[in-house]
């Protein structure tokens, strides 16, 4: 299906059937999606009435799975300020616009920098810098300056199935992301499992940086845990975050970028 888009002033037309899919796939058979702290896999069990299992597999006339998930630890989802600030905004009532236009750069986390982050560093940490960010970021495209997408180098499968509590992951520094908030982004996508650091002593600076104005929450989103696909060139596009009706700080999500056409 065919939809136009009116931004700015300027009309653009998105083939609703070829979005590119950026979320991790929960598989709770074979158990081999990312891992981050948590130690168990998700699991899936099936209701079970007067000793009848509702399993198809196991001769019930229907399946009435019953499952259990880590939200922000076991695959791709959104988050809001809610997941640091108490009373503020859950994830469902926020009024996100089902196609966000956004940009998508790829980068090569430094294993050095002079920027600062709010938490103690060492030689294996990668950052992801401002420095780096004002080289990749179209900053004369203000109209897609929406939603920032992060792919990190190398982007290997094994993001699919890595256990971040063994092989530590890359994060901005906090220059970057004021330098991200100065330019319009509302929404972050990565494929890390956070914008912090694996352990930043629990202050989640990153994110308060992010979902904060003047200490105040506000509505912005991020969205970790997803894999792009090289299939998906760096560019502009727009984003649908799809994300599930849960009254929570986050919820599972599966978003999709498309391409478009100028009208």
């Amino acid at each position: 299906m065919n939809i136009k888009i009116e931004l700015d002033n300027k009309s653009y037309l998105v083939n609703t059937d070829k979005g590119i899919d950026l979320s991790i796939p929960t598989d709770f058979k074979t158990n081999d999606g990312p891992r981050f702290y948590e130690k168990r896999n998700p699991e899936l069990n099936y209701y079970t009435e007067s000793d009848k299992e509702y399993n198809l597999e196991n001769g019930g006339g229907c399946n009435v799975p019953i499952i259990k998930l880590n939200i922000h630890c076991s695959g791709t989802h959104t988050e809001c300020a809610n997941h640091i600030i108490k009373n503020s905004p859950l994830i469902n009532e926020l009024l996100i616009p089902d196609y966000i236009p956004s940009q998508l750069i790829t980068v090569n986390p430094e294993h050095s920098t002079t920027e600062k982050y709010h938490a103690d560093t060492n030689k294996k940490d990668r950052f992801i810098t401002k420095m780096y960010l004002e080289k990749a970021i179209d900053l004369d495209c203000l109209s897609f300056n929406k939603c920032l997408i992060i792919r990190t180098n190398p982007n290997d499968l094994e993001k699919c199935n890595q256990d971040y509590n063994k092989t530590p992951h890359p994060f901005l520094t906090n220059e970057a992301l004021f330098f991200i908030r100065e330019v319009g982004f509302k929404h972050i996508v990565v494929d890390m499992p956070s914008i912090d650091k694996y352990n930043d002593g629990g202050k989640l600076g990153n994110h308060h940086i992010f979902f904060t104005d003047n200490g105040i929450a506000n509505k912005n989103t991020i969205t970790e845990f997803t894999y792009i696909p090289d299939t998906a060139v760096d560019g502009k596009y727009f984003l649908n975050l799809n994300i599930s009706n849960f009254k929570l700080d986050a919820a599972p999500s599966r978003p999709f970028i498309y391409s478009y056409k100028k009208l």
